[in-house]
């Protein structure tokens, strides 16, 4: 009887059979999965940068801005006149094209003031994906921030 070592070429061929039908399943589920994690990157960005934004306020004890467009945000330091127009002290540009995709609505242009006791105007920003999902960052008066 002789022994020989290694796969048939049936053998091979189920196993690969086997792979291509796991593939053809798999690879839908994961093109929705990152579509959900676009969507869900976008909304905790904008929520960290609005944290931020709120920390910077109360520890320098006057007014930053979170200016928010269909395609961007800006985290604006409002200096010591409080004019927290994008012409001032621009501290951090966020272009929301890293996240394709991916649309911003609910009333932007949109400014958010936080005040040095942390409060600010409130706002609802929403996100949409391609498939109309939508995920919401909720900024209420007394400056705390909800993704929803």
């Amino acid at each position: 009887m002789r022994k020989d070592k290694g796969f048939t070429l049936v053998e091979m061929m189920v196993v690969i059979a086997i792979m291509a039908i796991v593939s053809a399943i798999a690879i839908p589920n994961f093109y929705s999965y990152a579509a959900g994690m676009k969507l869900r990157s976008a909304n905790r960005d904008l929520y960290s940068a609005l944290q931020k934004t709120r920390m910077n306020a109360i520890r320098d004890n006057r007014r930053w801005s979170v200016i928010i467009t269909d395609s961007s945000y800006m985290v604006v330091d409002c200096g010591p006149d409080n004019d927290c127009n994008s012409n001032n002290i621009n501290q951090l540009t966020t272009n929301m094209s890293q996240y394709a995709g991916i649309t911003i609505t609910g009333g932007v242009p949109i400014t958010f003031i936080f005040n040095s006791e942390g409060t600010c105007n409130a706002g609802t920003i929403t996100f949409t994906d391609p498939k109309g999902i939508t995920s919401q960052v909720n900024v209420l008066p007394t400056g705390r921030i909800r993704i929803q």
